[in-house]
């Protein structure tokens, strides 16, 4: 994918990809930094970009694709919700995979 595609490609570890918009997987901070274009110049000299700004793809060789399937829901539902008031229905998960997703949401600052 080009670096100024307004869709971005989320690798899991074990192969699954997932095509999202830009905006919404910059609702993770963790991945908005990496597809940071003015990094390098923000920065200074000495800094860089990161490989996935410029191939618009984040690998993630920690996150199972069950997990970045389900953090790709909740990046989508903060971007659609974040705006509202009191009425936000409930995210709802399954219990078993509790931890991994609590795990990748710190990870991903999301």
């Amino acid at each position: 994918m080009a670096a100024d595609s307004t869709a971005v490609r989320l690798v899991s570890g074990d192969g699954f990809s997932f095509i999202v918009d830009r905006s919404v997987a910059e609702q993770s901070a963790t991945i908005r930094n990496m597809l940071d274009m003015t990094r390098s110049t923000s920065l200074g000299a000495g800094a860089a970009m990161f490989t996935e700004a410029l191939t618009s793809e984040v690998t993630f060789p920690e996150i199972k694709g069950k997990i970045l399937e389900k953090v790709c829901q909740y990046l989508l539902y903060k971007k659609r919700f974040s705006s509202e008031g009191e009425n936000i229905p409930e995210f709802s998960f399954d219990l078993e995979i509790s931890l991994e997703l609590l795990m990748a949401a710190d990870y991903l600052d999301c």
